[in-house]
């Protein structure tokens, strides 16, 4: 999987508290929205057959790392059917972006534009891809991920479809609810906030500035004029590149005992990703938390959601280019949901999330999204008293 600095992935900052939490068995919210031709579509006019709500980007890796499955998915079940809507939340994300991704991409299926986020909001979304399913009756019968894992070769488990044909032989679905990693949604709310708390959120990184100064070359717009022919420099001899440092492995099993060895310490723990801009961007305020705290009892730790395959490679560069100096490790699973829960079950799998463990091992803060400074610094400062 190739690192995608210049995507805008789900910049944001979400507020929880604008968020539904629409439980399985309950009312699905009901919406009516235009498609990408501007037809009109009411999710009450598909009642008396299962419909799939999916929550999608154009944008965003990993729910393009689907785009295959999800056309597949569709018109395999349209046979049966099965309505699907695509729906797509992302303030950063235009109605042309999002129909050239479409066209580009086959989708076949309704792909509407939820502006401003309401029906996002209605529904508790906070990531892409996430995918509900709605029975004849309008009542939501699954909440989750479409399979266990983004990369195909290590699918195990194809969670929406089973709850589908669980739905459409007349049973209960046996596992109506499923967590995966995935994209925040960046949310019309933020788009529109200024600058200015101290925020990581709140210092441009809701813009795609902070991709060009490191990894696009830099630009003038200054006249050309005709050159002026330069005797040719003497080559600079350039020094050795860095080796790579050794990137750790870390089991979901072996997620205990880590936490075990932290005793003693107040520990900062990143869950972060390359392809993730949110996480890349605020990577640095780590670094400075490292260097501030280091020797006043505080540990800061990073695991990393990218593929093992990389962990020599994109991991390993990453860490070596941008200079971290605390501890890195890969995830290794082929289930996330077994790392999400045993870190935190009430986290829904959005990257970059941020966690706090006291000096007895107890998580004494969460955060599923980009770091406030303040906020971070404050509850380390409360954790070493």
């Amino acid at each position: 999987m190739k690192p995608l600095f210049t995507l805008l992935a789900g910049l944001i900052l979400l507020t929880a508290s604008a968020l539904a939490n629409v439980a399985i068995g309950e009312a699905a919210p009901g919406f009516t929205l235009k498609d990408l031709a501007g037809k009109q579509h009411k999710l009450a006019d598909y009642q008396g057959k299962l419909t799939v709500v999916a929550f999608l980007s154009a944008k965003c890796p990993i729910s393009n790392a689907y785009n295959e499955r999800i056309r597949a998915l569709a018109d395999d079940y349209a046979k049966r059917g099965v309505s699907f809507l695509a729906l797509n939340a992302s303030a950063d994300e235009t109605v042309g972006e999002i129909k050239a991704h479409a066209e580009k991409q086959g989708f076949a299926f309704a792909i509407l534009k939820d502006k401003d986020n309401k029906i996002a909001d209605a529904y508790g979304v906070v990531r892409t891809p996430e995918m509900f399913v709605v029975d004849g009756a309008g009542v939501l019968r699954y909440h989750g991920r479409i399979d266990n894992s983004h990369l195909p070769i290590h699918v195990k488990t194809h969670d929406l479809r089973n709850a589908l044909d669980e739905l459409l032989a007349g049973k209960a679905v046996t596992v109506p609810e499923t967590k995966a990693l995935g994209c925040i949604i960046k949310r019309a709310q933020q788009a529109e906030r200024k600058g200015g708390t101290g925020s990581v959120s709140d210092l441009s990184i809701q813009t795609a500035s902070y991709q060009t100064a490191a990894y696009l070359p830099a630009f003038s717009f200054a006249p050309q004029r005709k050159p002026v022919a330069k005797r040719p420099a003497k080559p600079v001899a350039k020094a050795p590149a860095k080796p790579l440092p050794k990137i750790g492995l870390i089991k979901p099993a072996n997620f205990p005992a880590m936490r075990e060895s932290w005793k003693g310490q107040v520990v900062v723990l990143n869950l972060w990703a390359t392809w993730c801009a949110p996480c890349v961007a605020e990577m640095p305020e780590f670094v400075k938390l490292h260097n501030e705290y280091k020797d006043k009892g505080v540990k800061v730790v990073a695991i990393s959601a990218d593929d093992v395959s990389e962990v020599n490679t994109l991991v390993a560069r990453f860490v070596r280019d941008k200079g971290l100096p605390f501890e890195v490790a890969v995830m290794d699973t082929d289930d996330p949901q077994e790392m999400i829960d045993l870190i935190n079950k009430d986290w829904p799998g959005t990257l970059p999330s941020t966690f706090v463990y006291d000096k007895t091992g107890k998580l004494i803060f969460s955060r599923f999204k980009i770091i406030d400074r303040e906020e971070l610094i404050k509850t380390v400062e409360s954790a070493l008293k």
